[in-house]
C-alpha cells in the first residue's frame, strides 16, 4: 500500500493506493492503478513551457554527421528534467555504434522501436522521465543492454527482436512456435490507455510475450466495438472476445452494456496479463474478480478450454484458456463474436463456425 497527494483545487487529499509486484521484475513501481495512470496518461509525457520549443533531431542523417555532444543530461531540460524522445533515442544509438551493435553510418531511423511505457494518444513528441521507455533492438548483446539501461535513465528495458518487425509477438495458432522476443535487460511490462466513448481502460502487457499494439482513439478494432455499442449489440448481450490477448476489445464491451462477456486466448502470457488487467480495472468495470485455476499450473499453449477466472458485478466475465475451435463446447450460444486474429491468420473457418452460435452478429477484425 502507498499513498498519493491529490490537490483538488481547495483542499489535499490523501489517496490510499492498492501497489502490485511486477511480474516481470517484481517492482512495486511497475504496476500502478489503473485510475492513477488514466489521471496522468495524457500529461505525463507533455514538455514544460521551457522545453515545449525543443526541435526534433533529423532522423534520416547519420548521427555521426549531426555533431551532437551526447551523454546523459544531453538535451535535457533544466526545469522540468525531462528529455525530448528523440535525444533519448540519439543517446541510445550512440551507446549501440560504440559497442559495434550498429555501423557508424547509422541514423536515428536505425536505432528501434521505442515503446512508450504509458502509451497513450499523444498530440506532440514525448518529453520523457525516468523509465518511460522499453526500447526493441534488432541488435544488442546482454552487455550492451546493461550499459543502456545504466548511462540512458529514460530506458526501463531492453528488448532484442527477433524476426521481422512485422512479425507478431505470441502464436499465430495452437499448433504454431511461439515468437517471443528476448528480454535482456532491465524490465518490459508497460501500459496501453485506451479512451474511447465506451471508457477509459489501462491495459498492460509484458512485451516480450505479447504483440505490440499502436492503439489510436480512432483505430479501425475500437471503432469496431464502439459501432456494436451504437447499433445497441451490447446491451444486455453475451458477447465472446475468441482471441482476447490482453483483453482490449471484450472488456470495451464489457463496459459498453454486454450483460456477460467471455474472454478466450490460447497463449498463457495474454490470459495472465488479461487476468492483471481485468483486476487494475475492476472499478471501472464494476466487477469483482475470483480466480479459479492457477495460472502456473497450466501449460504455455492451451487447447481444452479452462475456465480460469470469473468476474461479477456490472458484468459478468467468464476467462478461458485454451483453442478457440473447441470453446463452443463449453460456450453454447451467444449475442456477438468477436474474431480478431493475428495478422496473416485467415478468420474465415472460425466465423463459419461461428455463425450458427452467434445469434445476431460475428465481427471479424
Amino acid at each position: 500500500m502507498k499513498t498519493e497527494i491529490i490537490y483538488t483545487g481547495a483542499a489535499y487529499l490523501t489517496v490510499m493506493l492498492v501497489t502490485r509486484k511486477c511480474p516481470t521484475c517484481g517492482s512495486l513501481d511497475c504496476i500502478r492503478p489503473a485510475d492513477e495512470v488514466l489521471r496522468q496518461a495524457f500529461t505525463i509525457y507533455a514538455p514544460c513551457p521551457q522545453c515545449r520549443g525543443d526541435k526534433p533531431l533529423d532522423k534520416f542523417t547519420p548521427l555521426v554527421e549531426l555533431g551532437l555532444d551526447i551523454d546523459t543530461n544531453y538535451g535535457r531540460c533544466p526545469f522540468c528534467g525531462k528529455r525530448h524522445l528523440d535525444y533519448v533515442m540519439a543517446h541510445v544509438l550512440d551507446i549501440l555504434i560504440k559497442e559495434g551493435q550498429k555501423d557508424a553510418s547509422a541514423a536515428l531511423k536505425d536505432v528501434g522501436t521505442p515503446l512508450i511505457v504509458f502509451g497513450a494518444t499523444m498530440t506532440e513528441a514525448p518529453h520523457l522521465h525516468s523509465k518511460s521507455v522499453v526500447m526493441v533492438v534488432d541488435r544488442v548483446n546482454k552487455a550492451v543492454a546493461r550499459r543502456i539501461l545504466k548511462e540512458v535513465p529514460e530506458i526501463k528495458g531492453v528488448l532484442k527482436r527477433k524476426g521481422n518487425p512485422s512479425d507478431s509477438v505470441g502464436i499465430l495458432d495452437i499448433g504454431s512456435n511461439p515468437h517471443v522476443y528476448e528480454l535482456m535487460a532491465g524490465c518490459d511490462m508497460r501500459a496501453d490507455v485506451i479512451s474511447c466513448m465506451l471508457g477509459d481502460v489501462c491495459l498492460y502487457r509484458g512485451q516480450a510475450d505479447c504483440h505490440i499494439e499502436f492503439w489510436r482513439n480512432n483505430s479501425v478494432k475500437i471503432k469496431a466495438i464502439e459501432k456494436l455499442f451504437l447499433d445497441g449489440l451490447l446491451d444486455d448481450g453475451v458477447i465472446v472476445d475468441g482471441f482476447a490477448s490482453v483483453g482490449t476489445l471484450g472488456l470495451l464491451a464489457a463496459m459498453g452494456g454486454a450483460k456477460k462477456v467471455v474472454l478466450n486466448d490460447a497463449w498463457l502470457p495474454a490470459i495472465k496479463n488479461l487476468l492483471l488487467n481485468i483486476e487494475l480495472n475492476s472499478d471501472a468495470l464494476g466487477v469483482e474478480v475470483e480466480r479459479i485455476v492457477d495460472p502456473s499450473t497450466l501449460p504455455r499453449v492451451g487447447d481444452e478450454p479452462v475456465l480460469v477466472a470469473k468476474a461479477s458485478g456490472n458484468v459478468e466475465l467468464d476467462v478461458y484458456f485454451g483453442d478457440f475451435r473447441k470453446l463452443d463446447k463449453a460456450v453454447r450460444s451467444c449475442d456477438v463474436c468477436i474474431i480478431d486474429t493475428f495478422p496473416g491468420v485467415d478468420p474465415g473457418p472460425f466465423a463459419s463456425r461461428w455463425n450458427g452460435i452467434a445469434r445476431k452478429k460475428v465481427i471479424t477484425l
